[in-house]
């Protein structure tokens, strides 16, 4: 059955203008996922048939959500799994997530447990390695395939419009399926959704998901819990740069996975050295732990580079984080901490900040936006174009000219 039901909706007009609309697939792409959908279909007289999920009333004792992508990705499912939550509390919740990134949500009460998980296409930026018929990742994945099939959750989500995770759905063996098939593999869902056109950004996808189920929605618990201990270790790291408590602190984080996203560190270094000389601020200039990265070298400008946890905690207690479109910046989203984001290769509709004192720098009239971080150039010139008077002035806007050297509130709870 379909959900969320429009004059559009199941219409090979409206799954073309969805797949224009929020994927940019081309025709070619989109044939060949249509092969491929068709060869796994040879697959479903090979595996023993699922049970059917007869009362969609029921209450599920069992939910799997699959996000085995990046840290960001993550971060932008935490609005999605609170509501999740909210919904069915008795329910126990397992996430299919990247084996790196377990530690991210622990303490959260979001999910009950973590299925650590290798998906060759995720872990590989390179083409040829992604698909590699002989890396060992592919009975790694098969091994978790099967132990998800013994399962038999009652609930299935993934809301990445992917032929490959709806794919994945249904080999978890789950009753009842939920995704959007626009993107191809419709056939392996119970459930397929009508995305809704004028909501493109992930996570309103993902949350639209739990609308076509006809489920409420909070659009206030999107926020991440640091714990007493984690903030009181933050206020003692700071104490022990020397500064004080209540100084102004501006973040920076120049660092991006992939390169194509990376503003360059001297730009970032140039924003800096303007904050602390316009106004009384200090900058914490942070970095991935063993990153080679080095911090500018001026007065009133700290080097920082901790652990993920940590990182977090004395995040927190930034008035705005200036950075890449990255992790970091969807982590100080979910600390309600504003930021202002330098994007190049992605959308910003797509997978920007969304809080209303954040800022977004961009050059829109690049058209070959989003090249899925495959620069078509010798190098990604939607950012190069992108100056240095540019983001300070989205950094004044984000905080006001007036009161930017002032000091900051904690933003975590």
């Amino acid at each position: 059955m379909h959900l969320n039901d429009a004059s559009m909706s199941g219409s090979k007009t409206f799954e073309a203008v969805a797949r224009a609309t929020l994927l940019r697939m081309t025709p070619l792409r989109w044939r060949l996922v249509r092969i491929f959908e068709s060869l796994m279909q040879f697959l479903k007289p090979l595996i023993p048939p699922l049970r059917p999920f007869k009362n969609p009333k029921e209450q599920p004792a069992s939910i799997l959500a699959i996000e085995y992508w990046n840290l960001g990705d993550l971060a932008i499912l935490v609005p999605f799994l609170r509501n999740l939550r909210q919904s069915f509390p008795r329910a126990r919740i397992s996430l299919l997530l990247k084996a790196e990134l377990t530690a991210f949500l622990e303490d959260q009460g979001l999910v009950d447990e973590f299925i650590p998980v290798r998906v060759p296409w995720a872990r590989h930026f390179n083409r040829l390695r992604k698909y590699n018929p002989f890396s060992l990742d592919w009975i790694s994945l098969s091994r978790t395939i099967l132990s998800l099939r013994k399962r038999r959750f009652d609930l299935a989500f993934s809301g990445r419009m992917d032929v490959r995770d709806n794919l994945m759905l249904w080999l978890s063996g789950a009753r009842r399926r939920i995704g959007y098939s626009v993107g191809g593999g419709g056939s392996f869902l119970t459930d397929r959704v009508t995305p809704d056109l004028s909501r493109p950004h992930r996570a309103e996808l993902w949350l639209h998901l739990l609308e076509a189920l006809e489920l409420p929605l909070d659009p206030k618990v999107d926020r991440f819990h640091l714990t007493h201990v984690e903030l009181a270790w933050a206020r003692s790291y700071l104490a022990g740069l020397g500064i004080a408590p209540g100084v102004s602190l501006i973040g920076v984080h120049p660092g991006a996975r992939i390169a194509t996203r990376q503003w360059g560190n001297e730009r970032f270094a140039e924003v800096a050295r303007r904050v602390l000389k316009e106004t009384d601020a200090h900058v914490l200039w942070f970095s991935e732990p063993g990153n080679s990265c080095q911090s500018p070298q001026l007065g009133r400008c700290h080097a920082v580079s901790l652990s993920f946890r940590l990182f977090l905690a004395v995040l927190s207690y930034c008035r705005l984080l200036v950075c890449n479109d990255s992790g970091p910046m969807h982590l100080a989203n979910l600390l309600r901490l504003p930021v202002v984001a330098v994007f190049g290769p992605t959308q910003a509709e797509w997978f920007g900040p969304r809080g209303s004192h954040d800022r977004v720098v961009i050059r829109p009239e690049f058209s070959c936006r989003p090249c899925w971080d495959y620069c078509v150039f010798d190098q990604p010139y939607c950012l190069r174009t992108i100056s240095t008077d540019e983001v300070y002035a989205a950094v004044k806007a984000a905080l006001g000219t007036r009161d930017i050297g002032k000091p900051g509130k904690v933003s975590a709870c």
